[in-house]
């Protein structure tokens, strides 16, 4: 019966057999989205750095982030954050982001 047994040979095994113990974290890809200007429908306009733009709410002025520039997370936001504005059109937004442009200069 002792040959089917494996055993351990001690002697033979040294450190660096052993594999590593450290973890490997993996990294999450970083996606920078660009601004659509489809976008203008879900009341959003676009401020920060071209290179990883920020969305800006026409009505409240908040900005969220880049990773947020999808437009399912930005309709879930027009419709739970201002359920008022959700059925409004493209130019009623436009119409929007003129005034803004007007009281900022």
């Amino acid at each position: 019966m002792d040959k089917y047994l494996r055993r351990k040979d001690s002697s033979s095994r040294t450190d660096d057999d052993e594999p590593s113990t450290s973890v490997t974290k993996k990294l999450k890809k970083v996606v920078k989205r660009k601004y659509d200007e489809d976008y203008i429908k879900y009341g959003f306009l676009w401020c920060g750095d071209e290179t990883a733009p920020r969305l800006q709410r026409i009505i409240c002025s908040d900005q969220l982030s880049n990773e947020s520039m999808v437009p399912s997370k930005l309709k879930l936001h027009l419709y739970s954050s201002h359920p008022s504005c959700a059925n409004k059109d493209k130019q009623y937004f436009k119409v929007l982001r003129t005034k803004k442009n007007r009281r900022n200069l």
